[in-house]
């Protein structure tokens, strides 16, 4: 990847920032021309300028400072769509923002304050102040991927299992369930997984591809209900399903982060709702953008020379 990022990319959005980072478009900077507007909310060229020295200011010194010149930045900015995948953020964003505000999607503010915690880095012997401004902005980042993780659907399965050493210690487990004993007894008793364990086995809901193909053959075939075996490289498991479902939300943007296959999903179902929503939004005008404006048209933010 170029030093200039894809912000529409998922790798972005699956990052550990989060793209919280990133803050939010500044409405309405007064005397510049609006380049888009949403309901009541316009966005400037000032704005757009505002956004692309914040996204990648920083970017752009470190190329000159690495000797690449001018021109050869303009050009891998060209190259990547730099500016139009900006603009392209930002009304994504205020999207989303909007989807939240009209479905009712908050954020935990505890949750926001340890994310700014965890990403400060306050000079030493300074006490850091956590401020309105960065709460806003972390809390709008995490709204956004909360709307994320509830567009972006794929099969799941809620399972708990029991992991045994060998074929033998399975078996034993499955005379025991089929004699009436109680799954979440014995997983807490003999699972060798335990952080599940203490869990009585429950893995929750998951996706294909977070526990290896022998599991998922089994946890997306086999009967509800109904224990049945599983060898993997991490034992054997007895793997019971409670619910399957072909087309599940996220219940969490965590949850699909933490999903092996969280690009796939995010691709092949959050792009194609994303797109359908701006579709609707610019057809019944409440997104409206102005023609004449053309991001690559917009100078990169090149520091000042003294």
């Amino acid at each position: 990847m170029n030093r200039f990022f894809p912000l529409l990319a998922v790798a972005l959005l699956l990052s550990a920032c989060a793209s919280t980072q990133n803050g939010q478009a500044l409405m309405g900077a007064p005397d510049s021309p609006v380049i888009f507007s949403l309901d009541s909310e316009r966005v400037t060229a000032a704005d757009y300028a505002a956004r692309l020295e914040q996204d990648i200011g920083a970017g752009v010194a470190d190329l000159l400072a690495q000797g690449k010149t001018r021109e050869e930045i303009e050009q891998l900015a060209a190259d990547a769509n730099v500016r139009g995948q900006i603009f392209d953020q930002m009304v994504q964003e205020a999207l989303l923002a909007r989807y939240a505000r009209q479905h009712g999607i908050g954020v935990d503010p505890v949750a926001v304050d340890s994310e700014i915690l965890g990403a400060a880095t306050p000079a030493e012997g300074s006490p850091f102040v956590i401020t309105t401004d960065d709460r806003v902005r972390s809390a709008s980042g995490q709204l956004r991927l909360e709307v994320i993780a509830r567009n972006t659907r794929t099969a799941m399965v809620r399972a708990r299992h029991i992991l045994v050493a060998d074929e033998a210690a399975a078996d034993a487990v499955l005379a025991d369930l089929a004699a009436g004993g109680d799954f979440a007894a014995i997983a807490r008793e003999r699972s060798s997984d335990t952080a599940s364990a203490e869990k009585g086995g429950d893995l929750g809901w998951a996706p294909k591809g977070n526990y290896g193909s022998e599991f998922d053959d089994v946890a997306f075939s086999a009967p509800l209900n109904t224990p049945t075996k599983a060898t993997s490289q991490f034992g054997v498991h007895v793997i019971e399903v409670l619910e399957r479902q072909d087309d599940r939300p996220f219940d969490s943007f965590e949850q699909l982060r933490g999903s092996a296959n969280a690009q796939q999903f995010y691709e092949q179902s959050f792009l194609p709702w994303y797109e359908e929503l701006r579709r609707q939004a610019e057809n019944s005008g409440e997104l409206q953008i102005a023609p004449n404006f053309d991001p690559s048209t917009v100078p990169l933010p090149f520091p000042e020379t003294p």
